[in-house]
Order: C-alpha cells, then structure tokens, then sequence
C-alpha cells in the first residue's frame, strides 16, 4: 500500500507525500483533503482541475556571511527543503495537478469491506 505513485484524487488528510518541485524533492503532509476548484480549469480540455493542496512540510532558511575581495560583507538568505517527516514547521499550499506524487505513508489503511 506504500511506497507507491499516487493520483490527487486518492488523496486523504494524513497522508505523507513526495513530489519534485524544480530541483527540490518536497516531503508533505496532507492537512486538507483535495478538492475540485470551482475557478481553475484545464487550457485545452476546459475540464475544471484542483484546487491547492493545504500541507505541512519542513524548510530551513540558512543564513551565510561572506566577505568580497574589497573587503565588503553581505549576508546570503537560502531556503532549504528538508525531506524529513519530523519537525515540520510551515503550512504551505501546494499545488498537485499533473504532479507525480510518490505515498510514502497513510495513516490508516482502507477498509475493503
């Protein structure tokens, strides 16, 4: 059951996720269960797409002091994605449509009955 390619609509409130944004892999908690938006809709298709995605993940902001050949120093800000189940620490909103989302875990299994 885990470990495995999932689409948004079988999304559930508590499942841990893995997508790839630009260079980054993003490890996210689903806080909000995916719904249809009532404004977005596919370019060619028209058909209407979801809406964003309320999770939770982690990133560090990594502060560096660096001195220039002249002497001059500045201070460089990077936001790093920490692919961690723990610790997370902002609520982001992310958007999944037409995204390849690996599950990672669920919190309860389905009930076949």
């Amino acid at each position: 059951m885990e470990n495995r390619l999932i689409e948004i609509q079988d999304l559930r409130v508590g499942d841990e996720i893995m997508i790839s944004c630009q260079s980054f892999f993003k490890y996210l908690k689903v806080l909000t269960p995916p719904t249809l938006s009532k404004t977005k809709v596919h370019w060619s298709t028209k058909q209407p797409l979801y809406a964003n995605v309320r999770c939770s993940t982690r990133q560090d902001v990594i502060t560096s002091n660096y001195t220039r050949y002249n002497g001059q120093t500045y201070t460089r800000t990077e936001k790093k994605w920490i692919v961690s189940p723990d610790e997370h620490n902002i609520k982001i909103s992310q958007d999944l449509s037409g995204r390849q989302i690996w599950l990672i875990k669920r919190e309860q299994q389905w009930n076949k009955d």
